[in-house]
């Protein structure tokens, strides 16, 4: 498992540490990781590697009104793997609100929805 289901729950980590930033109460969180998402919501035993990680999650969820964590194959999930392979390759801190970035629109939201729109 190592290095990727280390990122896989640092990154679940991380939403969830903006999520509560941003005054989110009520979170619906997915992730392709079938392996971290059973470990957060305890289906899974928790490999040492991430268990500091993983509990770090849990604590901040206990926080929160709500959190689910839910499975979504990477066949389903295109916007999230566009959106970390991008950060991935260029480095540094992304986030918007609720217009998408016109990269991940054009290259994946957009044939997804079947939708237009002119920015």
């Amino acid at each position: 498992m190592g290095m990727l289901l280390q990122m896989e729950v640092d990154a679940i980590r991380a939403v969830l540490i903006a999520c509560r930033h941003g005054g989110f109460a009520r979170v619906m969180m997915e992730s392709d990781s079938l392996i971290a998402i059973q470990m957060v919501n305890g289906e899974r035993l928790v490999d040492a590697e991430v268990g500091g990680l993983i509990f770090d999650i849990q604590a901040m969820t206990r926080e929160l009104q709500k959190v689910i964590f839910i499975h979504a194959p990477r066949s389903r999930n295109k916007a999230a793997h566009e959106a970390a392979s991008f950060v991935h390759k260029n480095g540094g801190i992304h986030h918007w609100d609720f217009v998408p970035p016109e990269w991940l629109f054009i290259n994946t939201l957009e044939v997804d929805a079947r939708v237009s729109v002119q920015f």
